[in-house]
């Protein structure tokens, strides 16, 4: 009870310094991954192994890539924007939830051009290759960004729901990640990174948020 006490006092002053570390120290690890020869070659053999996949995959993770590229991911953010909107009248929740959903594929973006590692050579060729730089998946990341902003959205709802919206975006999200390895437009520590350094930023704003919100009605 005393360490869930602590923990419910101190979440951001834990969260933040920790995902703060994480975040300084994935570009060197990402540039580790890039010039690692040895890593390379074995992602790339799995991402060759996953061609034997039937072919309805890859119509779904082409389905994918266009309704999670950037411009898909701005077209549904700014829907479920409008319906948080609708729903909650208030325009200081909503702009809160989209900071802390959109944050980290904005550190991703930067990540990626400081990085620079190339895409993997199964991507050759493809129709679906998007110009920026291989680590980490920005896909993935977008994915992350609309689960998180659909459970934000869902907060003051039933349980049953809020349960039911995590598991679709936790499912929304591995599903994503793995359209881009059936692709061949990344390497799968790509998307591991997406996948858990994601919704770290994300969580650690949103109670970054509350701490701070319950210091000035304290005052």
């Amino acid at each position: 009870m005393v360490w869930r006490t602590l923990w419910r006092n101190s979440r951001s002053t834990i969260l933040v310094p920790a995902v703060a570390i994480l975040c300084a120290i994935m570009p060197a690890i990402g540039t580790g991954l890039r010039d690692s020869t040895e890593t390379m070659l074995e992602e790339t053999e799995f991402l060759q192994s996953l061609r034997d996949l039937p072919v309805g995959f890859d119509v779904i993770s082409t389905i994918l890539a266009w309704a999670f590229s950037g411009i898909g991911c701005v077209i549904i953010m700014a829907a479920l924007a409008y319906v948080a909107y609708r729903s909650s009248r208030s325009v200081r929740n909503v702009v809160r939830n989209l900071v802390v959903s959109v944050s980290p594929t904005a550190y991703v973006t930067g990540v990626k051009q400081v990085v620079e590692r190339p895409r993997p050579s199964t991507s050759a060729g493809s129709s679906l290759l998007p110009g920026d730089p291989s680590f980490p998946s920005g896909h993935t990341a977008g994915a992350v960004m609309v689960a998180t902003m659909g459970v934000l959205m869902t907060r003051g709802m039933k349980r049953r729901i809020r349960h039911a919206v995590v598991a679709i975006g936790i499912l929304l999200v591995v599903v994503v990640g793995f359209s881009r390895l059936v692709l061949g437009l990344h390497f799968p520590t790509d998307v591991l990174t997406s996948l858990l350094v994601c919704p770290a930023i994300s969580y650690a704003l949103w109670y970054l948020f509350i701490d701070v919100g319950k210091r000035r009605r304290y005052r």
